[in-house]
Parts: C-alpha cells; sequence; structure tokens
C-alpha cells in the first residue's frame, strides 16, 4: 500500500470503529426498552435480557453493515475535507477515482471479511438468541430442537428425527419415527425418505413400518398417514427460519426443494441476501464520496455530507428494490439481488465519473 493511500484509510478506519459500536449500541438500547417490559412481566432478571442481546449482536451488526460502511467512509472522506488535504491532493493532480479507489479497495476487503465471521457465528447466536427468549422469559417448555438442520423431538410415548426442509418444519426427510411402551421398548417404528404434515396429520412416503414385538416383517409403503402428538405449530420453541441456517444448509435445502419441484424462491432470496447484502457496504463507498467532491464553494461540507447521507439511503432502497422483484417471483433472487448490488455500484461510478478533475 502506497503512502498516500495509507493517509487517506486512517480517518476511515478510525471513524469505522467508532461508528460501528455507536450505531450498534443504539440500536441494543432500543431495542432493551422494547423488550423490558416483557422482562418485567416475566419477573425475571434483567441480566437475562442483557444476555439475550449479546446473542443478538452478530445479527444486529449484520443489519446494520452497510450503513455502517456507508458512514464510516463518508464521515473519513469528510475528516479529510475539512482540513484541506483532498483539496491538496486534487491541486497535486490526483483524480477523484484515484481518491475513492482506495476506499473503496479497504471497504472491499472488510465486507469480505465480515462475510466470512458473519456466515461463521451468526446462525448460531441468532439461534441462540431466540431459545434463550422463548425459553426463560417466555418460559415455552422446549419440546423440540433443530441441530445443525435435523430435528430431534421427544414426545411423551415417541421420538422422532427428521432432516427439516422447509422453514415451518412442515417438511422433513429422511425421518425417524418410534412409538415407545412406558419400559422405553420400541413397539412401532417408521423410516421414511419424507414426511410432510398435512390436514392434522403426518404423511410419511417413501418407507418401511415395523411394529413391535413379534417377528412380523418390515412393511414397504408408498405412502401412510398417521395423527402424531404434535405439529409444526408445537414441535419447536423456535424455528429454524432461513435466517438461522448456514449457508452449506441453505444451499442443500435448495437443491432438494428443486429435485423436489417446490419453491425456492424464499431459500433463495436468504441465500442471495447474505452473500449480497454484506457487499452492499463497498458498493455505497463509491456512491457516498463523490458527494463531497462535488459540492463546492461556501458549506461545502455541510451539503456534501447531507447530499452523502441522501445517496446512502438511495443506495440501500434501490438493493431493497431489486431483492423485492426477485421476492416477489420476476426472476430469481440469485440474478435479482446481484443486479441490485451491480446497479448500485454503476450509480456510484456514473456520480464519481460526474466530478470534474
Amino acid at each position: 500500500m502506497k503512502l498516500y493511500q495509507r493517509y487517506l484509510l486512517q480517518p476511515f478506519v478510525l471513524a469505522l470503529f467508532l461508528i460501528w459500536p455507536l450505531l450498534a449500541g443504539i440500536y441494543a438500547l432500543v431495542e432493551f426498552f422494547d423488550k423490558l417490559d416483557n422482562v418485567t412481566k416475566a419477573k425475571v432478571p434483567v441480566t437475562y435480557l442483557l444476555q439475550y442481546l449479546f446473542w443478538r449482536l452478530p445479527e444486529i451488526s449484520f443489519d446494520l453493515w452497510p450503513a455502517v460502511m456507508g458512514l464510516s467512509a463518508l464521515m473519513g472522506f469528510a475528516y479529510l475535507a475539512r482540513g484541506g488535504e483532498l483539496l491538496a491532493f486534487r491541486t497535486l493532480g490526483f483524480s477523484p477515482s484515484k481518491l475513492v479507489l482506495p476506499f473503496l479497495g479497504m471497504a472491499f476487503l472488510w465486507c469480505t471479511l465480515f462475510l466470512v465471521v458473519e456466515e461463521t457465528i451468526m446462525p448460531e447466536a441468532a439461534y441462540k438468541a431466540r431459545f434463550f427468549w422463548q425459553t426463560k422469559v417466555c418460559k415455552k417448555e422446549p419440546k423440540g430442537l433443530v441441530l445443525k438442520g435435523k430435528l430431534y423431538f421427544r414426545g411423551p410415548d415417541s421420538f422422532l428425527i427428521g432432516k427439516v426442509v422447509d422453514p415451518t418444519a412442515s417438511y422433513l426427510r429422511e425421518v425417524t419415527y418410534a412409538r415407545v411402551t412406558q419400559e422405553g421398548l420400541p413397539r412401532l417404528v417408521i423410516w421414511a425418505q419424507q414426511a410432510r404434515y398435512e390436514k392434522g396429520g403426518w404423511l410419511f412416503e417413501k418407507g418401511i413400518l415395523l411394529r413391535l414385538p413379534g417377528s412380523q416383517e418390515p412393511r414397504w409403503f408408498e405412502q401412510i398417514k398417521i395423527k402424531l402428538a404434535f405439529s409444526p405449530e408445537t414441535v419447536l420453541v423456535v424455528k429454524r427460519t432461513p435466517r438461522l441456517q448456514h449457508l452449506k444448509e441453505l444451499w442443500a435445502q435448495r437443491n432438494f426443494l428443486l429435485k423436489a419441484e417446490l419453491p425456492v424462491t424464499f431459500t433463495e432470496s436468504e441465500i442471495a441476501y447474505r452473500v449480497c447484502y454484506p457487499l452492499l457496504g463497498a458498493c455505497l463507498v463509491v456512491l457516498v464520496l463523490p458527494a463531497l467532491l462535488l459540492e463546492r464553494g461556501r458549506k461545502t461540507l455541510g451539503r456534501g455530507i447531507s447530499l452523502g447521507i441522501l445517496a446512502l439511503a438511495g443506495g440501500v432502497g434501490l438493493f431493497m428494490g431489486a431483492k423485492a422483484l426477485g421476492d416477489a417471483g420476476y426472476c430469481s433472487p440469485l440474478l435479482a439481488q446481484p443486479a441490485g448490488l451491480g446497479a448500485v455500484l454503476l450509480s456510484g461510478v456514473v456520480f464519481l465519473k460526474s466530478v470534474k478533475t
């Protein structure tokens, strides 16, 4: 990295470490007072709420990340403009693109790093936050758990294990169900390729059924419907929504839904969102920085920051509009959201080119 690039990026990095905890703290404070009434009614310690917010921090950071990156770059650039450094660089012959590109490179590096870390810790942390809230504050008994994409249920006289295919837990595959006696001995065992909940019962498809005790041979079946003691609404304290799954699990779920000829829009939307949304922060950097280079005369700094914030809001709106088109089914979310990302980046490039050297 060249000396002038390090000089330009130092305020950006400092602003990032200031704005990130500041916005996350404000977000957490608002949620603290929003949830405080629930904690008071449940008559549990306030420390429970603090523990819940701790597990919420990765998801809060994810929601705020593009705004954090855009505002950090804008504040870092504004600091340079306030001290006259930007004017000095331009007097020395530095083009607007040469001033903005170091910010773009650093922002892309930070966004990529954040994407990797977020994928590693956010799904588990978000699940722990919801599970902690439902069990400790709402005091709901956990009848079922989802761990690494598998549903584990234990009833008074039965248990079930299956891979969760959809976020409502109404569609499972590779399902094992067993009904046991009071002594814990199996009296009915079912294995099925898949099972779905419909009309008050569970429909097991393509599997075998074995009744015990006795020497009866396993019976193969194409479909069998059984009324079990639980439904998707009661089996889980916290449903494993796409936000609570890793990208690898979501991609496997998408492939299975495609083979089963089921809708994949919801799953594809979350996959694209989890990848594109953090990278949106880097694209917003290109969109907001030209605002400070475009203004001239008195009150340049104030007008430039205001214009940059408007550009930030417009960029986020443009991306979310593209996401909405994909979610509505006009095109695949795997195409719509990257296209929205490209549109934000292209808008920033056009904005940058409009700045006179």
